[in-house]
C-alpha cells in the first residue's frame, strides 16, 4: 500500500470515529438508558443500582460553595418530602474538594435527600454537562427524561412531579 493511500484510510477512519468520540464526551441524551453505577453515600451507606429500580430519581450535581444549588436545594427537598410515598428519589452529587464539607452542609440545611461525591462512573453515566447546578431525571424505566442546566425555578422544580 503507498503512503498517500494509508494515510488517506487513516483519516477516513477517523472521520467517522469522530462522531462517536465526540458522542463519548458529551451529556447522555435525553431518552436514553442511564448505566446507574453502585453509590457510596456521604454517610458510608453503599447503594446498589437495582436501588433506584422503578423509581424516579432526580440526580443534581452541586457544590456546597454554590449560590444557585443553595437557592435549588431547598425546593428539591420539598418537592421530595411532598412525593418520596409515589417512587421519588433524590441524590446530590457533589464535586466539592473538600469531602467534610458535604454532610456539614446537609446537616445544616436539613436536608433528607441522599447525597454523594461525583464520582467517574456517575460521570460516565451522565456525561459532561457543564454549570452547576445540573438536574437530571431518570424515569421509572432508567431513561433520562430530562436534563436542565442552572438554576431551576421554583415552578421548573415542581414540573419535575410530572415524570411520576
Amino acid at each position: 500500500m503507498d503512503k498517500p493511500s494509508s494515510v488517506r484510510r487513516l483519516l477516513l477512519t477517523a472521520l467517522a470515529a469522530g462522531p462517536l468520540l465526540l458522542r463519548a464526551a458529551q451529556a447522555a441524551a435525553v431518552g436514553e438508558t442511564v448505566a446507574i453505577p453502585a453509590t457510596t453515600l456521604i454517610d458510608g451507606t453503599v447503594l446498589r443500582p437495582d436501588h433506584w429500580k422503578g423509581k424516579v430519581l432526580i440526580v443534581e450535581r452541586f457544590a456546597t460553595w454554590c449560590p444557585f444549588c443553595k437557592v435549588q436545594n431547598p425546593k428539591l427537598e420539598k418537592l421530595l418530602r411532598s412525593h418520596k410515598g409515589k417512587g421519588l428519589e433524590v441524590l446530590a452529587l457533589s464535586i466539592d474538594k473538600n469531602v467534610a464539607e458535604v454532610p456539614k452542609y446537609m446537616q445544616q440545611h436539613g436536608y433528607t435527600f441522599n447525597a454523594a461525591m461525583m464520582t467517574p462512573e456517575w460521570q460516565k453515566a451522565l456525561g459532561d454537562v457543564k454549570g452547576l447546578p445540573v438536574t437530571w431525571v431518570i424515569g421509572r424505566d432508567g431513561k433520562l427524561k430530562q436534563v436542565e442546566s442552572g438554576e431551576l425555578l421554583d415552578e421548573d422544580v415542581a414540573e419535575l412531579a410530572r415524570w411520576l
